[in-house]
This record gives structure tokens, C-alpha cells and sequence, in this order.
């Protein structure tokens, strides 16, 4: 696929058609392709190759099953996340999903036939607005200079009304690379429920799978509280495989939308992700080998941006995940404006502008951030970060 002439891009589906694109033109530091881990993909290639020869194999692949997802898999999930956390788990509190994306959408049909409002807390990862019938809204964060070149982002509080029915977040963010911390974030839970809200935290890049948070983040539990999880970056992007930790009345009833969607999960990667799960080489990896390549490519970014970079800037804490969050006070137009002067230079960043709602796109940090990832081969991701170098210190 060719990319269309460069423009900007002020939305997320802008950017589809470069990030789509093979022409070779780019370094791409604009997508959020997980980070391949060799020794993680040779466990799940010899998962697949044990899954096909159990004598069960026909009758898993031949015939209809759960709407809530293996049985054995999520016996494993309950029993892993219950005692790494302390959470009172068990099979009932783990609903298994084709993706997470499918998890955000569940939700978001749940709360739009309320008729009550969706709140992130800006910015955030614009996949989760899926629901055309859904009201969707966004509070700016609290912004702490907390060092030379470092900023944060807290999500604000007391700003929840009875009309929100969820507050959704990730952690490690994206794009920011944010973890809430656990006083903060238990202090929102209890806000939410408060208000009869549900608070939704997509641990997309956390613990335990991926494993992606450079420190040892805690999980909130609640009744009201609902936990998305993902193998995506733990080497199995490409066979959407995602779950969700809640209480079982919240899981009933995602279950019921899931159940309309697509009747039940796929068999046989829940089946390789109980293999896999059957002892703890593969979370294993997950702590140790995956987390630390990629938390040597933020290293390296952020060791790029501070020897290259003449204008003033700003990066968002490391607090994992696999994006950099890159703040150009100085700039004079907007980020979303630069993205064709970068892409013309030969590299693609991901712009401000699609992680926060429209009304919010005058805020100065939604004119004058971008995503940066860090996962692209090594070459290209120093190449990249030149040319973006290269381009802020002339354009201001």
C-alpha cells in the first residue's frame, strides 16, 4: 500500500494510511508494534505444536463452547494474577476476549445503553472511542514539572458527576507511558464508585502479562473496578487474545455483548495460552528478557533526544509501556502540523492531536506533544529519532 501526499493529521484514522504503507519511505516511529522476543516465540511454537497433538484437539476446534473463555485458562489467569496481587480470583472473575479492543467496545455499548458518559483522562489511546451511540469525554490532567526535561500527568480529582458511568485509563499509558500510582489510582476507584461508575484500566503493557511497568505496580479490586489484560506484547499480537478481571456480575454482563459479537473466544491460541501458563518460564521472560530490551530502547531514545535535541523539551516520567511522550513547549504550530514536515524528512511520529477529544485540542499540550515508540528495529529507531531531531531544532 502507498501512503496519500503528507498532510496533517489531526485524527487517528489520518495516520492509518502511513502506518499501513510499504513503500520503504519512513522510519516508523509513529506504530505501536509489540517488541518479537525470540525465546518467547519459540515457547509458543512449541505450545501450538503440544496443543495440536492432545487428543481433545478435534473436539476443541469441532464444536461450540463457553462464552466466558476456556475453563483451564482461566483457572490459570485467576490463580496467577490472584496470587501475585492478593486478589480473592477465581474462574468466575476472569471473562477471556478475542483482543482487548473487543473488552473496550463491550464496554462502551454497556454504558452508551445507559446513556451515561465515558471519561478518559487526557490524553488517551484514541481505540478505545468505538461506539458510534456512545458519549465519550475527556478531562485534562494535572501537569507536575518533577525535573530537568520531566513532566507527569495525574489524572484529576473530584471532577466525576452521576452522569459518567466509567472512567477509563491505561497503565503504563498510552501514549504517555504513565502508571498511575496505586494511591492515586485506588483513591479514583473509590470516586467512581461513589458516583455508581465503573473504573476500566487497560494493563495493556503491565503487569503480569506483558510486564512492560519498570516498577512493581499494584491492581486495584472493587466491585466497580474492571481490569482489561492482553497477551498482545508478550509475542502473540497476532492472535488477539485478551481478558478481563472483574466482579462476576460486571463479567455477565460483558459476557451477554460478547455473546452477540462473536458467540465465544477462538480455541486454540486459549489453549496455547494455557500451555504456556502451565509453569512460569513464559511470565518468566516476560519480567526479565522482554522487559529489559525494551527498557534499553528507552534509554536509548532518551539518550538520543537529550544529546540531539537544541529547542527545549520535555519527556513524560518512564514508567513503562513502549512509547516515549515528547513535549516541545517551544513550538510555534502544532505537533499535528509538523507531521507532514517530519514525514517528508523521512520519519513518522505520531502526533498530539488524536489522543485528546477535539474541544481539547487548543490545550498546549495537545498542540505541542507526539508518541514516539521505541520498538522499531534499532537502526531505523536511531535514524528516526535524527531526523525528528533534526526537524524540531529547525522549526523551533
Amino acid at each position: 500500500m502507498t501512503a496519500p501526499p503528507t498532510a496533517a493529521v489531526s485524527e487517528w484514522q489520518d495516520l492509518v494510511p502511513y502506518l499501513r504503507a510499504d513503500d520503504g519511505r519512513w522510519h516508523n516511529l509513529a506504530a505501536g508494534m509489540p517488541m518479537q522476543n525470540p525465546s518467547l516465540a519459540e515457547l509458543a511454537r512449541r505450545a501450538y505444536r503440544t496443543v495440536v497433538e492432545r487428543p481433545d484437539f478435534p473436539d476443541r476446534i469441532g464444536r461450540y463452547h463457553d462464552v466466558m473463555g476456556d475453563g483451564e485458562l482461566r483457572e490459570r489467569l485467576a490463580a496467577l494474577y490472584g496470587n501475585h496481587f492478593g486478589l480473592p480470583l477465581s474462574r468466575d472473575n476472569v471473562l477471556v476476549t478475542p483482543g482487548a479492543q473487543a473488552a473496550f467496545h463491550h464496554l462502551s455499548a454497556h454504558v452508551a445503553g445507559q446513556g451515561r458518559r465515558i471519561v478518559f483522562a487526557g490524553p488517551e489511546y484514541p481505540g478505545y472511542r468505538t461506539h458510534p451511540g456512545a458519549r465519550y469525554d475527556m478531562l485534562l490532567p494535572e501537569v507536575r514539572d518533577v525535573g530537568p526535561h520531566e513532566f507527569r500527568y495525574l489524572p484529576p480529582r473530584g471532577a466525576l458527576g452521576p452522569d459518567v458511568g466509567a472512567v477509563v485509563l491505561s497503565r503504563p499509558g498510552n501514549p504517555t507511558g504513565s502508571v498511575v500510582p496505586d494511591a492515586h489510582l485506588e483513591e479514583l476507584a473509590r470516586e467512581c464508585a461513589a458516583v455508581g461508575a465503573l473504573l476500566v484500566v487497560d494493563n495493556a503493557y503491565g503487569p503480569i502479562l506483558p510486564g512492560l511497568a519498570f516498577g512493581e505496580p499494584g491492581l486495584p479490586w472493587g466491585d466497580n473496578v474492571v481490569l482489561v489484560q492482553s497477551f498482545s506484547k508478550a509475542s502473540l499480537a497476532g492472535e488477539r487474545l485478551g481478558f478481563v478481571l472483574a466482579a462476576e456480575p460486571v463479567l455477565r454482563t460483558l459476557a451477554e455483548y460478547q455473546a452477540r459479537a462473536v458467540v465465544f473466544p477462538p480455541q486454540v491460541i486459549q489453549l496455547v495460552a494455557a500451555e504456556l501458563l502451565s509453569d512460569d518460564r513464559y511470565t518468566a521472560l516476560c519480567a526479565g528478557p522482554l522487559r529489559a530490551s525494551v527498557r534499553e530502547r528507552h534509554r536509548l531514545v532518551r539518550g538520543l533526544l537529550e544529546d540531539l535535541l537544541t529547542v527545549e523539551f520535555a519527556v513524560h516520567c518512564l514508567d513503562g509501556g513502549q512509547f516515549q511522550w515528547v513535549c516541545l513547549p517551544g513550538l510555534p504550530g502544532s505537533t499535528a502540523e509538523l507531521f507532514p514536515v517530519l514525514a517528508d524528512a523521512g520519519v513518522l511520529v505520531a502526533p498530539s492531536a488524536p489522543f485528546y477529544l477535539p474541544q481539547l485540542r487548543e490545550d498546549p499540550h495537545a498542540r505541542r506533544c507526539l508518541r514516539i515508540g521505541v520498538t522499531a528495529p534499532r537502526p531505523a529507531l536511531e535514524r528516526g529519532v535524527e531526523i525528528f531531531a533534526e526537524v524540531a531544532n529547525a522549526h523551533g
